[in-house]
């Protein structure tokens, strides 16, 4: 049979599409990234495809992974505060 090989082609074009449609619905977040003090607020920028590479506040849990966080609109501007329990944006 000489349909195999073209079946073959077509079966994996199919399933390349499907990847390549999937990710695109893929969204980035700071949620669950290692995080170096357990229990403490932190600023950090760049992560690549979240908030334009603008820094954003987050705070690290106990497992020493980051559970909530706030985008700023600014580069390099995230600054820890209040004893380092609290982060500001200007």
């Amino acid at each position: 049979m000489k349909f195999t090989p073209f079946t073959a082609m077509i079966v994996s074009a199919t399933v390349m599409a499907g990847v390549a449609i999937a990710s695109d619905d893929l969204v980035i977040t700071p949620q669950n990234l290692p995080c170096k003090t357990a229990s403490s607020v932190g600023c950090a920028t760049g992560l690549k495809g979240y908030n334009g590479g603008n820094d954003y506040g987050y705070f690290c849990g106990p497992k020493h992974k980051i559970i909530s966080w706030t985008p700023c609109s600014c580069k390099k501007c995230c600054r820890v505060t209040s004893e380092g329990n609290d982060f500001t944006c200007s």
